[in-house]
């Protein structure tokens, strides 16, 4: 009688959940999260495409934020700095880039970090972390 009556109340429990399934919600959520991973793969390919293009720079973090987003456990984070490029006057950029555990001590007001930046837009830049550390 015990598997009977187990298999009706996870029978209606079945049908609770039911009432509150949305499939359309569902989809728009899955949507927006797909649309999310999109735009999070083309700063991932910017950002590979900027340490091998982009020109040297040093810039200061001026404030850190996490976004509350995480790849594979590292936090992603919007960083303001000023940026100090070569021979130029020096101006204000914001990047929101996966900072890797390890570097996140470096990852401060006041913190001194070597950057490439993208030629034909300056306010494109990336956070070289491993190069930073020698700072």
């Amino acid at each position: 009688m015990g598997f009977f009556k187990s298999i009706n109340d996870l029978n209606k429990q079945a049908k609770e959940i039911n009432k509150d399934y949305d499939p359309g919600q569902q989809m728009k959520d899955g949507m927006a999260q797909m649309q999310a991973a999109n735009e999070m793969m083309a700063q991932q390919t910017q950002a590979a495409n900027l340490a091998v293009s982009g020109q040297d720079a040093t810039a200061s973090i001026v404030g850190v934020q996490q976004t509350g987003a995480m790849v594979n456990f590292q936090p992603t984070m919007t960083i303001e700095m000023t940026v100090f490029p070569d021979g130029g006057a020096p101006y204000p950029v914001s990047v929101t880039q996966v900072v890797e555990q390890m570097y996140l001590a470096k990852a401060v007001p006041g913190q001194q970090v070597k950057i490439k930046v993208d030629s034909s837009d300056p306010s494109i830049a990336w956070i070289d972390w491993a190069g930073s550390m020698a700072l």
